[in-house]
């Protein structure tokens, strides 16, 4: 019988303002995880119309996106959660995007989250499926 393969994981919270990447941490026991990194949206005060102030905050949206997006390239399955609708715009970018082609997703939304708070929906999700490897862990360091 052929054991199950066990990938590289992050869990992403997500909202309007800022991003948290959540993934094992390098010496990893069972169900210990870090955060890894946090991005803040960029606002940018612009001066204009209507219509050139939606399309400024479309940009930031997207340059937001992509900062997030790069952080996440090592991984094979993504976590990604938040409050509102941000995680699903943010895993239609993902999709979009053909270096993320081959990657899991899973999206789940969630209420305002401590850091501690994220870590152990993470945790909670990874280990109800199993498929977290140390080895896969340490080739990231």
């Amino acid at each position: 019988m052929k054991q199950q393969q066990k990938k590289r994981v992050a869990g992403v919270y997500l909202d309007s303002q800022q991003a948290v990447v959540v993934r094992p941490a390098p010496d990893y026991e069972e169900g210990d995880y870090i955060v890894q990194d946090r991005i803040e949206v960029e606002k940018n005060d612009r001066s204009g119309d209507k219509d050139s102030k939606n399309q400024a905050k479309q940009m930031d949206l997207l340059k937001y996106y992509k900062a997030v997006a790069t952080l996440l390239l090592t991984y094979e399955e993504l976590y990604i959660f938040g409050p509102g609708n941000a995680q699903e715009q943010f895993q239609n970018h993902l999709k979009a995007d053909a270096q993320f082609k081959q990657k899991d997703f899973s999206i789940d939304s969630s209420e305002q989250m401590t850091e501690p708070q994220m870590i152990v929906k993470v945790r909670e999700h990874f280990s109800a499926t199993s498929i977290v490897s140390a080895e896969a862990i340490k080739e990231e360091e």
